[in-house]
């Protein structure tokens, strides 16, 4: 059952959905690159291997059809940027807000900011996500 309702209001803060990612996480077979290789990662000037981006990414898509259901499955729409590497062993937590309600055919567009943020707080991927709400 989806979060959202008709009657959320602008400031309604997002349930955060977080994940602790592992090294293990991101290998593929004896794959070495710096997704998946500590020696890879260093020798490109990293500290660590770096996650891949549609696998933190989903952290939001996780986030959002929590709230919305089939509201995102079917007209979800999202704008949202990579703005930070995240290292294989970070953890992040997928935030958001409402930002406004606007009536669309017989349901009504949720708009939110929405952000991935990692535990120094700093955010990894940051934009707007919308979706439907017809209950």
């Amino acid at each position: 059952m989806a979060v959202m309702t008709r009657q959320v209001q602008a400031g309604y803060v997002l349930p955060v959905v977080s994940r602790k990612f592992r090294l293990e996480d991101f290998k593929r077979g004896e794959e070495r690159t710096i997704h998946t290789d500590y020696e890879a990662a260093a020798q490109e000037g990293l500290p660590a291997p770096v996650a891949i981006g549609p696998q933190v990414a989903a952290l939001l898509f996780r986030q959002l059809r929590l709230c919305f259901g089939d509201g995102w499955l079917v007209g979800g729409k999202w704008d949202f940027s990579f703005r930070k590497p995240v290292f294989v062993t970070d953890f992040c937590a997928a935030r958001g807000v409402v930002t406004g309600v606007a009536a669309e055919g017989d349901a009504v567009r949720i708009s939110c900011d929405v952000w991935i943020e990692n535990q120094r707080g700093e955010k990894v991927i940051a934009g707007t996500a919308s979706g439907l709400v017809r209950n």
